[in-house]
């Protein structure tokens, strides 16, 4: 099994959908992914890729933050623009899971 080993912070999966809000300037979606990029970077965290997906969501967004509180502050500055609806989850990495499970 192969998976991308994490530097010291948190990665979260962020699984969103864009707001009927979001569709009346489309063509600008691209600058606003780079704004949002811009600004994990700037709060210490680094956008380690993005997709657009068919099905529940319309993205997800895997992001590399070094506190929760920073990433609730990314979070919140996104859903202040009424855009997207998000949902996150925070991960562990594999090794830290068969650990516990070896020890259960």
């Amino acid at each position: 099994m192969t998976y991308v080993k994490s530097s010291l912070m948190t990665i979260y999966i962020s699984l969103g959908n864009l707001k009927s809000d979001a569709f009346e300037d489309f063509g600008s979606i691209e600058e606003k992914d780079k704004k949002a990029k811009e600004i994990i970077e700037s709060m210490g965290g680094k956008m380690l890729s993005m997709y657009y997906t068919f099905g529940r969501y319309d993205f997800v967004v895997i992001i590399d933050m070094p506190s929760k509180e920073k990433l609730v502050k990314f979070l919140s500055i996104v859903a202040k623009h009424g855009t997207v609806r998000t949902e996150t989850l925070e991960t562990i990495p594999a090794d830290m899971f068969y650990k516990i499970a070896k020890e259960v």
